[in-house]
């Protein structure tokens, strides 16, 4: 036997104490009687009363209250059988780690705002399956499939713009890799792609195109602005500086939006600037939420079944015997 809330049997602590100051109130009552009269009058005033019915109700209330107090602690025995489903959909999550992510247009930086993006979607899903891959001029899976949302968001606070080495934008290479991380077998696939667009390498749509074909949708959010912002660096003595070009001009850095668009539309996705108020993370969520859920995984939970409602009848069946007892008899004999 096992206890779901064992806790509550220190209540039944208290037992004994009930039972030794209803006998100390009994004896009591009586010798404070007997102070103002005499023992004849006690005997005539209580002829009515009737001791073993009075312990009876005594027995009663007391062993109603200790059904009650295990019915409380939830005894459990036997066991049974869950069948546990896990249905959800694959999403995979790219995220641009690249220099021009430093850019503060966005406050604070634009990847700083993508990871709480990143952070937010998975604050909304229940059972969906996520990957992370963070890009640059490579990309780099930094977390599989998988359900562990802490472990996720653990990775993702550690993501920044060295965490790629390769130098560079290239978006093809990166959705190629995403359609790498789906499994076969998963029905809905889906892409959400956070960067500036910046893509140096210019293989974004063809990417696209052949996910298209593959029944997979990419949502692009644009993290930036189509003014643009020159991006920040620190020297090897700590000072801020710009990145600069090789004839020595300050690189803007510009959000792209027409080409993250238009990789949207290939895919039958959608294009989503970023906004203070998040509210294009939820637009996304509305948009996959239909989508058909694969079924994951199928597990037996074995565990004990609650036996709690046998001592609670039994408890309140007591409560309510007691109530329909008398041990006073006057009125009767009158």
């Amino acid at each position: 036997m096992s206890w779901g809330n064992p806790i509550a049997l220190y209540a039944l602590l208290l037992v004994p104490i009930f039972f030794l100051f209803l006998f100390i109130y009994k004896n009591k009552r009586k010798k404070l009687f007997l102070r103002f009269c005499d023992e004849k009058l006690f005997f005539f005033y209580n002829k009515g009363f009737s001791t073993f019915y009075y312990n009876l109700k005594t027995f009663l209330l007391v062993l109603s209250y200790t059904f009650l107090t295990i019915a409380l602690a939830r005894p459990q025995w036997d066991k049974e059988v869950r069948i546990i489903d896990s249905w959800g959909q694959d999403l995979v999550f790219l995220i641009d780690v690249s220099k021009s992510m430093d850019a503060q247009d966005i406050r604070p930086t634009r990847l700083e705002r993508a990871k709480t993006h990143i952070n937010l979607f998975l604050d909304e899903l229940a059972g969906d399956r996520v990957a992370i891959i963070a890009f640059a001029g490579d990309a780099v899976i930094v977390c599989p499939l998988t359900t562990d949302y802490s472990a996720i968001k653990m990775i993702v606070s550690n993501l920044s713009t060295e965490t790629v080495t390769a130098y560079g934008t290239d978006i093809g290479m990166a959705l190629q890799k995403a359609a790498e991380v789906f499994d076969q077998d998963t029905s809905a696939k889906t892409i959400v792609l956070l960067t500036d667009g910046e893509d140096l390498e210019e293989e974004g749509l063809a990417a696209a195109r052949k996910l298209a074909s593959d029944g997979i949708i990419v949502y692009t959010i644009g993290i930036g602005t189509p003014e643009g912002s020159p991006i920040q660096l620190t020297n090897e003595r700590g000072q801020i500086e710009y990145a600069r070009d090789d004839t020595g001009n300050v690189i803007i850095t510009r959000l792209d939006v027409s080409g993250l668009h238009r990789i949207a539309e290939i895919t039958n996705g959608q294009f989503f600037m970023i906004t203070p108020q998040y509210s294009e993370i939820f637009e996304v969520l509305r948009l996959i939420q239909n989508n058909e859920r694969t079924l994951f995984s199928t597990r037996q939970l074995f565990r004990h079944k609650e036996q709690y409602h046998y001592f609670l009848i039994l408890g309140l069946i007591l409560l309510c015997f007691e109530g329909f007892i008398s041990y006073n008899f006057k009125e009767n004999l009158s």
